[in-house]
């Protein structure tokens, strides 16, 4: 991928799902009755919230280009639990429950508070549901840690301070209904952008960080 590639995936990506997750629908504890009205946003949001998914763990590991070390491997590994995991959550809690959802709208009331419950026992499933089962918390996990990792990750290799709070800002993006999950993407996006141009940069600073001949002051040759 060319420079120029990069930095626009970088940062298209992040911006484009804040905008899309901006118009997450609530939901509700009865998630039936919180999601009806609002169904076709519900499934619009989470069917492009599934397709960003692999796309924000491919923009994460890009963004781990070039730096190696403990903090960096253990980012890159986490990055792989979120994908699994947080995969599994999307397509159960969140196309699942719209596709129900849509479909007992247009059923008799007797057979409608059915397939309510059982939409209801879905998004409280102990593997897949909603808000503590396996494969979100897992998921969450694999995303927060990924952020701190590569915020300590950058930090160790001499990046600033403002990019390592706005990696750790970014690591609430798994919390992902608005405000949060938006504003969590856009620290994602500016921490891409300053990362991208410190790595312009490094060189040119490497560089003059030494004296002419080559070697450091005070060493003797």
């Amino acid at each position: 991928m060319t420079s120029v590639l990069r930095r626009l995936f970088l940062v298209v990506v992040p911006l484009t799902l804040a905008v899309v997750l901006w118009f997450h629908p609530p939901g509700g504890d009865d998630v039936f009755e919180g999601v009806r009205d609002d169904v076709e946003a519900w499934l619009f949001v989470h069917i492009v919230f599934l397709l960003f998914i692999p796309l924000m763990a491919i923009a994460a590991y890009l963004l781990l280009r070039g730096l190696q070390g403990p903090a960096a491997t253990v980012s890159r590994v986490a990055l792989i639990v979120f994908l699994v995991f947080y995969t599994a959550y999307e397509v159960t809690v969140g196309l699942g429950t719209g596709i129900l959802v849509d479909y007992a709208k247009g059923l008799p009331a007797a057979e409608q508070a059915a397939v309510a419950d059982a939409i209801q026992h879905i998004n409280r499933n102990a593997l897949v549901g909603d808000p503590a089962s396996v494969s979100l918390i897992a998921g969450v996990l694999g995303w927060v840690v990924a952020m701190l990792a590569a915020a300590v990750a950058f930090r160790r290799a001499g990046a600033g301070w403002l990019v390592t709070l706005l990696l750790g800002f970014a690591a609430l993006f798994a919390i992902h209904p608005p405000p949060v999950g938006p504003a969590a993407l856009v620290c994602f996006a500016v921490a891409a952008v300053l990362i991208e141009r410190w790595n312009t940069r490094k060189p040119a600073l490497e560089s003059t960080s030494l004296p002419p001949s080559g070697r450091l002051p005070g060493v003797r040759a």
